[in-house]
């Protein structure tokens, strides 16, 4: 018994839910199926589906055994598809997860995308918190901040600036802090790591003097979208990466530029992947892309946080 053949016939039955289904799409007898799973199970020593009169469903094995023999199918492809040069269009299905303050910045752009590699789909999950990439079946991130996973590949997009926020009613009720060094009297929403729980510091640089605090807070938020809206809000201060949206409130009037004269430390980004795995073509792709993406948002945050200082 050939065992690619096997396992793709494993594959079927379990997608199907059916023996007759799945021989039917490989254009096999619906006995030959049935005996060939079989042999599959004495020679793995365990059993991988159970079966009534009715339907099939998969064992806790039998699961570990489809999720992995998929992998094993879909690279097996992938490297078939690129040794036979297939790959001059990269396609497939793409899962990526990024930040909740990345994906409006890629939204607008994502058409640029897919002109240029209609055979790609790509679902795109939004979250703040660390992810299990193997296991989850995403294909990479995107991350600001300190690198901690090893197991981990990435390559580094850039640093995007950081700048000091508030609402317009909050600067009215607290007043304009002139440096650092009063900040005191003043509250900051803070971000905390959702992870570890860890409130994350504020930090200010100028002529060679650097302050680093831990500021007071009534209110803090781990995900990005959330922390800008309780700014907007009035609810403290906050400093925060010049992205797209917070340039927007800015613009708008919604929030106003604090402390512009002194320079914050700013906010390396990173897309990471498996390092264990050969990169498919519709990844390298993305990533190459997501590389040109970020060069321009940095040149558009640079010359906003440029502006900020001349006023």
């Amino acid at each position: 018994m050939n065992r690619l053949d096997a396992m793709e016939l494993f594959i079927r039955v379990v997608e199907t839910g059916s023996f007759t289904a799945a021989a039917r799409l490989l254009q096999l007898p619906r006995a030959s199926a049935t005996t060939r799973v079989q042999r599959l199970e004495e020679r793995l020593g365990v059993k991988l589906l159970h079966r009534t009169t009715r339907r099939v469903s998969v064992t806790a094995e039998g699961a570990l055994y489809y999720e992995e023999c998929s992998r094993i199918l879909r690279e097996l492809h992938e490297l078939e598809s690129e040794l036979t040069r297939s790959t001059a269009t990269p396609q497939g299905k793409l899962r990526i997860d990024v930040s909740s303050a990345t994906g409006p910045l890629l939204a607008p752009r994502l058409p640029s995308f897919f002109k240029r590699y209609p055979g790609i789909t790509i679902a795109l999950g939004s979250t703040d918190h660390a992810v299990d990439l193997l296991a989850e079946g995403i294909d990479c991130v995107i991350r600001g901040g300190d690198l901690h996973d090893e197991t981990l590949a990435a390559r580094k997009l850039g640093d995007i600036p950081v700048v000091t926020l508030a609402s317009p009613g909050y600067l009215r009720r607290h007043g304009t802090p002139s440096s650092p060094d009063v900040l005191d009297g003043h509250i900051f929403v803070n971000f905390f790591s959702s992870k570890t729980g860890r409130t994350f510091e504020v930090d200010f640089e100028r002529d060679g003097k650097k302050v680093t605090r831990l500021p007071a807070q009534q209110v803090a938020a781990n995900d990005s979208q959330t922390w800008i809206a309780l700014a907007v809000a009035g609810l403290g201060l906050v400093q925060t990466p010049a992205s797209p949206n917070v340039r927007k409130l800015v613009e708008d009037g919604k929030l106003k530029r604090v402390l512009a004269q002194w320079t914050f430390e700013p906010l390396p980004i990173f897309v990471l992947y498996p390092q264990t795995r050969r990169l498919p073509a519709r990844v390298r792709v993305f990533i190459d892309w997501v590389v040109e993406v970020y060069r321009d948002e940095a040149r558009l945050a640079d010359a906003f946080v440029a502006r900020g200082v001349k006023a």
